[in-house]
């Protein structure tokens, strides 16, 4: 489980006017460079990371931001997250996030995701999964402290036709403690750079070590255009992370994140590879 604290930009939230009935909030983006692959195409990650911050500032408009959240001892928990790109926009192109909440479901705050380009073009979309949980202890709080807070409708429309599904582990924590050094594996660790304000890594940086397994042959490797990810446990400085990935189906990789002090697994995620492109 991730909790979200992105780095909101102060110009964005001060400078938002109040959303009317049915609207959904809208945020645009520029690629730089740093959000690039060698290709010069925005990374998996970075389109995670402006997804999240989009959604961070978005709950705010909803009245459950983290002004609110953080006076209640409670913080919002990303479980899952799917999407799915028809194409990569690339260094120097603008893309921009419409975002809405759906509701809760049961504990489950369900919310969505369209990606348009700079034309207008829609190009990709996605879906997540979140709770509410007390900040110290992370158990979930219902829906109902939050939902009363709103006076906006709740916009029951998908942006895809299912919620981020539940991901299986491909072998079990027995299975992977004892073959850490199979040839589909790779070695990660939690150091400086990849830990956030929450002293754990950022679940962005679980999505950015899948690429890396994706890659572990060559650079030269289909687009990765969809993702399915389940966030199962934070990662905190300085433990070690074994990947597991192996083909599931033609142009599907799946991969395990593993930490070996714990005996855990941290998350699951699925690869969709664009296999017609690399033909």
């Amino acid at each position: 489980m991730e909790q979200n604290q992105t780095n909101q930009n102060p110009d964005i939230i001060g400078n938002r006017s109040r959303l009317q009935p049915g609207e959904h909030s809208k945020f645009t983006y520029e690629i730089r460079g740093t959000d690039t692959d060698y290709k010069d195409q925005i990374q998996m990650h970075s389109i995670l990371s402006m997804m999240q911050e989009a959604a961070s500032v978005s709950a705010a408009d909803y009245g459950w931001g983290a002004e609110v959240t953080d006076k209640m001892g409670t913080c919002w928990i990303l479980l899952r997250m799917s999407v799915r790109m028809k194409k990569l926009p690339a260094w120097l192109q603008r893309i921009t996030i419409e975002t809405w909440s759906r509701g809760a479901d049961r504990l489950f705050f369900l919310r969505d995701f369209i990606i348009y380009d700079e034309t207008g073009e829609k190009i990709g979309a996605g879906s997540s999964t979140w709770i509410l949980a007390n900040i110290e202890s992370h158990r979930p709080v219902r829906p109902s402290a939050l939902m009363d807070m709103s006076d906006l409708p709740l916009t029951p429309s998908e942006a895809l036709m299912f919620d981020p599904p539940q991901i299986l582990p491909a072998n079990s924590p027995e299975w992977m403690m004892t073959n850490m050094m199979s040839e589909n594996s790779r070695v990660k660790f939690a150091d400086f750079s990849e830990i956030d304000r929450n002293l754990h890594v950022n679940n962005t940086r679980y999505v950015a070590w899948c690429m890396d397994a994706a890659h572990s042959s060559s650079l030269d490797q289909p687009d990765v255009l969809g993702l399915d990810i389940n966030f199962n446990s934070e990662i905190r400085y300085g433990e070690k992370v074994i990947l597991f990935f192996k083909e599931r189906n033609p142009g599907e990789l799946a991969v395990d994140g593993f930490i070996v002090d714990q005996s855990k697994i941290a998350f699951s995620a699925i690869l969709y590879r664009d296999e017609m492109k690399h033909q």
